[in-house]
């Protein structure tokens, strides 16, 4: 199971036709808050997150899940329109990052990377 965590329903609804239709299931949640929660309680396999997203913002989501012994080896990928897209990701310790808008197979390729399916 992957978590997305994206506050635009369009996106979230595509990322999740994408990945479903590669034979992954997922779950979507649009605030940083829920997705830490959601994060611990599910175990994803690995995590699709925005950096602009309501509550707890991508960055700081990403530095509180890579902190927490309980969620750090979760790969983590920010996927988002945001011009520092790779100086953010590595800043919070994020395993990779995919700029928007993206293409499909960019996106499948990075889940048979990092995904524990």
């Amino acid at each position: 199971m992957i978590l997305i965590v994206e506050d635009d329903p369009h996106v979230a609804r595509l990322i999740g036709l994408v990945l479903q239709r590669g034979g992954h299931t997922s779950e979507v949640v649009g605030d940083g808050d829920a997705a830490v929660e959601r994060a611990r309680e599910l175990r994803p396999s690995m995590i699709f997150a925005d950096l602009g997203i309501k509550g707890l913002s991508g960055e700081a989501l990403c530095t509180t899940l890579k902190r927490d012994e309980a969620t750090r080896r979760i790969p983590y990928v920010i996927v988002s329109g945001d011009r520092d897209l790779a100086e953010k990701a590595r800043g919070c310790g994020a395993d990779d990052y995919m700029g928007k808008p993206f293409e499909f197979d960019d996106l499948l390729k990075l889940v048979n990377k990092y995904a524990r399916e």
